[in-house]
């Protein structure tokens, strides 16, 4: 009997406990739509500054405060129509005091207005180089990795999926590139003007992109087996002859993808050059400007990034511990095609050759054996899983 009223302790406890926790954002809002206005991208400063409006819906009733995620930027207001309204900013979490509460499926659309230093670590978050400045969608470092909150507020996770307009305004020699199709240039007639950019595509936060700095276009189209999609690389002076030599192939792997996949999903196949990357934003690939070279040396990592736009993109994880779902396939997308586009003995080759360097190095870099699923986020994209190195294809051969 004692033994008995232990255990309901316990489990009593354990029940509490559980009811104590807050609630996950993603739990109890979800984000329809983000409209994010940058008005000012400071190379000089490392500042940025704007205003987001997020159009969201409850997830719970009595839903009486919007919380959202931010990191390192400061907030200046909020508000709904003309109606300010008070909120607290701590630990990135912003807490959005209502007047009266939301109930499932009511929606309110909030406007943000914040400024400051925007983060970034080596790789993720919101980086200026020289006079260009992006972002990277995901932190390997950070923990959790998703860094859609590096420049604009947002329930930043995998699972929830919204749809974007990005208004970008920049000196009238500057570039802006966002995900999805350019709406509209507006000109204000005072040497600077704002790129409207539109996906319609519902996508999670890191997913989402933009890019600005002196870049030059290249332009093309893609006869798809539903639409002609257009193609767009968007790299720096230096580079822009390159492109063609370094993105031939571009339309013979994007048919190999369609017949395996189905459909492109989006509407538009774009790379921009940044200083690192390379990132899968949807329809805006970051993509390291050094692989713009003018031959096909890179064309493994041009062809793992658009293997993402199925795998990663229209599809994706919904933990950081299965990341390997989205790198796993994309990577061996990247070793697979050799062997119907170049040789079958070259695919051979470097399958064989990875397979051992799995065997012998992997368990040594990550400090131990992981099974492929659940992975501790620490070594989310360690050895086991990391971009490049074709590390799925020990799990199918």
């Amino acid at each position: 009997m004692k033994k008995l009223i232990v255990l309901l302790f316990l489990f009593t406890q354990l029940v509490i406990t559980g009811l104590s926790q807050p609630p996950e954002i993603g739990d109890t809002l979800h984000a329809i739509h983000y409209a994010i206005h940058l008005g000012e991208i400071n190379p000089g400063n490392q500042q940025i500054s704007g205003h987001t409006e997020i159009l969201c819906t409850s997830l719970v009733d009595n839903l009486d405060y919007i919380p959202l995620e931010l990191k390192d930027l400061d907030i200046d207001s909020v508000k709904v129509g003309n109606l300010n309204l008070p909120f607290t900013h701590e630990n990135e979490v912003v807490r959005i005091e209502l007047a009266s509460p939301l109930n499932t499926g009511d929606t309110l659309e909030v406007e943000v207005y914040y400024g400051g230093k925007p983060f970034h670590e080596n790789w993720g978050g919101f980086h200026f180089s020289g006079d260009y400045a992006f972002n990277l969608g995901v932190g390997f470092i950070s923990i959790p990795h998703n860094l859609g909150k590096s420049w604009f507020p947002c329930v930043d996770n995998f699972t929830d999926r919204a749809t974007y307009d990005l208004y970008v305004r920049v000196a009238d020699s500057l570039t802006a590139i966002g995900g999805g199709t350019l709406q509209d240039t507006v000109n204000h007639g005072d040497g600077t003007k704002t790129w409207h950019w539109r996906l319609d595509k519902p996508i999670p936060t890191y997913l989402a992109s933009v890019a600005v700095g002196d870049y030059r276009l290249y332009s093309d189209e893609y006869e798809g087996i539903n639409d002609t999609i257009p193609i767009t690389v968007y790299a720096r002076p230096s580079e822009i002859e390159k492109v063609e030599g370094s993105f031939v192939n571009l339309k013979s792997v994007m048919e190999w993808f369609e017949e395996r996949f189905g459909a492109y999903p989006f509407d538009r196949i774009g790379y921009v050059g940044t200083a690192i990357g390379a990132m899968e934003h949807a329809t805006n690939i970051a993509y390291p400007h050094s692989a713009i070279n003018g031959n096909t040396s890179s064309e493994s990592l041009m062809v793992h990034e658009l293997a993402h736009m199925w795998l990663g993109d229209m599809v994706t994880c919904s933990t950081a511990e299965d990341m390997w779902l989205n790198e796993g396939w994309a990577t061996f997308c990247a070793l697979l095609y050799i062997k119907d586009l170049y040789d079958e003995q070259q695919f051979m080759d470097l399958l064989r050759h990875e397979q051992r360097e799995v065997m012998r190095k992997v368990h040594i870099a990550d400090g131990g054996y992981y099974a492929l699923n659940n992975i501790p986020q620490e070594v989310t994209y360690g050895e086991h899983c990391l971009p490049g190195t074709f590390r799925f294809s020990v799990c199918l051969f």
